[in-house]
């Protein structure tokens, strides 16, 4: 019922697993090659036999593990899942070995078939046990759209095969609730036109569209662009008729992370962006060690309190997340919060003072340099923030929201910097910030990346916008 992986993510396992084939070989002949001759061994030259096998072998990889249903999560029970991982990984490496064989491979072949076994069966049982503790610890919220017989259905199987990883959240539907099954009319949410205020107010994740197309399309389709406006997944019960749907194609790149079957390159251009967030974000925290210890000192001697101010913020799919920064107010500045609400100069559901009493003079040259926001290479490390994205929003300017459009700034993991930094901070209206967060989701890419980090620079040291 939800379809969920990605050619791009299924065709990196297969490369994976035949860099693991070539690994074994390599480790297993070790021994048998003389000392200094490694490289010798490695410039031996690649025959058509070998490399058409390693094309075979890569789509052969994916169809066997997509064939035991081990690139969705979730499916069935772990037990099932893990003994199909082993399954598939001893059905590899007979095909693996039978070639060894086939073409008169010399080496020890069982050496080989039984280090690749061994590999690339830790290697899927870490992914597997990681992403049922990932999908059980943050179920994925979902919404039926519909209440009879499709919608029961897809409700049995959520509670039969993905209990502990979907939570359903309700239905919604447009029929009297007298037509419903005192279940179904229990977990009623509302009708279509409630929609928009429901994915407002929720975290959801997935939109289930479980109602006859034929009978019903006109709702459907209501419901489709409301979700798809939002940036919520939507999905269609396996029997009905998908391509009645229309799509609008640049919005394949928006939908929820691993939840949303990704466009032909975004997996990689994403897997690279966090290679890229790891490597920089490391070795940023490394390099800038001293100056951490330099301006926690500054911040401890100045005022009383601690040296980090933690906040909960929102982040990717609308998960709360602790934010990380120098504190560059008062100890008690949240308290003193609703009594400065009145002096707010920021249009929109944001604050902003210009001259906040709360922010300590260490704090306001902290701020005017955006030092303040270095301790969120922490964040960027642990993988709730990124380099270059929308900035992640407080719980409470959030639930000033009105429009539920608002919400598709969340289809994105937060970053520390953005289009909002390097185009004028704080001078901006909210109109304006949004509408940069939006035309970044949209326009996305890593040399839009390169381009804000690029930018980031001359615009702390210009002070533009910050207050």
């Amino acid at each position: 019922m939800y379809a969920q992986d990605s050619n791009a993510y299924e065709r990196l396992e297969g490369l994976f697993a035949f860099a693991m084939a070539l690994t074994s070989v390599l480790y297993a002949n070790s021994p048998r090659v003389p000392s200094g001759e490694m490289h010798t061994f490695l410039q031996m030259r690649i025959t058509i036999s070998n490399a058409a096998f390693a094309g075979f072998f890569m789509v052969a990889w994916i169809y066997c593990f997509r064939a035991l249903d081990l690139y969705r999560f979730p499916s069935f029970g772990v037990v099932r899942k893990l003994l199909n991982v082993l399954t598939g990984c001893a059905m590899m490496t007979c095909v693996f070995c039978l070639y060894l064989y086939a073409t008169h491979t010399t080496g020890p072949i069982r050496r080989i078939g039984t280090i690749f076994f061994v590999g690339s069966s830790c290697y899927e049982l870490c992914r597997v046990v990681l992403g049922l503790w990932r999908a059980t610890r943050d179920p994925r919220r979902v919404i039926i759209l519909g209440s009879g017989r499709r919608a029961g259905k897809a409700w049995r199987e959520i509670r039969t095969q993905c209990h502990s990883t979907v939570k359903l959240l309700g239905f919604v539907d447009d029929r009297p609730l007298n037509h419903m099954s005192p279940d179904i009319a229990d977990r009623y949410l509302g009708t279509t036109d409630e929609l928009n205020e429901l994915l407002l107010r929720n975290v959801v994740d997935e939109l289930l569209i479980a109602v006859p197309i034929k009978s019903c399309y006109a709702q459907a389709q209501r419901a489709f662009e409301i979700a798809e406006q939002v940036g919520v997944k939507v999905s269609y019960l396996y029997d009905m008729h998908e391509t009645s749907m229309p799509r609008s194609a640049h919005r394949e790149e928006q939908l929820f992370g691993e939840f949303a079957p990704f466009h032909e390159n975004y997996l990689s251009r994403q897997v690279l962006k966090r290679f890229v967030d790891l490597c920089l974000s490391f070795v940023g925290l490394v390099v800038l060690a001293p100056l951490f210890l330099l301006i926690s000192l500054t911040v401890k001697l100045s005022s009383s309190g601690p040296v980090f101010f933690i906040q909960e913020r929102y982040g990717y799919r609308r998960r709360i997340f602790r934010m990380y920064k120098f504190r560059s107010m008062v100890k008690n500045a949240p308290q003193m919060m609703k009594d400065l609400e009145a002096r707010n100069e920021a249009t929109g559901p944001v604050f902003k003072i210009k001259w906040d009493p709360r922010v300590t003079r260490v704090g306001r040259i902290l701020r005017a340099t955006s030092l303040d926001e270095l301790p969120q290479l922490i964040n960027v490390l642990f993988g709730d923030m990124s380099l270059v994205g929308p900035r992640p929003m407080s719980l409470r300017d959030v639930s000033l929201f009105t429009e539920a459009t608002l919400m598709r700034r969340f289809t994105v993991k937060p970053g520390i910097t953005g289009l909002w930094q390097v185009s004028g901070r704080s001078a901006l209206s909210f109109e304006q910030w949004i509408n940069l967060d939006l035309r970044y989701i949209d326009h996305w890419s890593l040399a839009l990346d390169f381009q804000i980090l690029a930018r980031t620079v001359p615009a702390v040291v210009k002070r533009t916008g910050a207050v």
